[in-house]
């Protein structure tokens, strides 16, 4: 279900013709991702705020950094296209692995890698999750990662 309401919101997104509306059509695909972004940071405990944002272009496909306009929190990036490519698992298996790494930050900044990352997100999806979200990442950025699974 998520899906297709992701599905009809990319639609929205990219055919908008006015900003007040690509606006409106914005928040309301970030919506279902913010509720799985804050369900999953009270499961790990995360004391710093994620907020959610769609981009249309990122290098890293998804990513996640602190907030360099408020101190304390952080922003997780998703690429608009890719957003849509996700199934609810994939979604929630790529959320789990971008919390990893605020995880990390908060009790072992200096080692910040992708295997630890996805050992945090590990205690909160499947493995096989993990893998196809990042098949799916591979195919869209171009980068071999799935070796970086524990």
């Amino acid at each position: 279900m998520r899906r297709a309401v992701a599905v009809v919101l990319f639609v929205l997104l990219s055919l908008s013709p006015s900003p007040a509306v690509s606006r409106a059509a914005s928040s309301a695909a970030v919506e279902p991702v913010q509720g799985v972004v804050d369900e999953f940071r009270d499961a790990l405990g995360l004391g710093p705020a994620v907020t959610v944002v769609l981009v249309d272009r990122n290098p890293a496909v998804v990513s996640v950094e602190r907030d360099r306009r408020a101190p304390g929190r952080f922003v997780l990036a998703f690429e608009k296209a890719f957003l849509v490519e996700l199934t609810d698992d994939e979604l929630r298996a790529v959320i789990a692995h971008e919390l990893g790494h605020v995880w990390i930050f908060g009790n072992h900044p200096y080692l910040q890698t992708e295997q630890l990352a996805n050992k945090v997100a590990l205690r909160l999806v499947k493995r096989d999750k993990l893998e196809s979200a990042y098949r799916k990442v591979e195919t869209r950025s171009g980068r071999r990662m799935a070796a970086r699974l524990p």
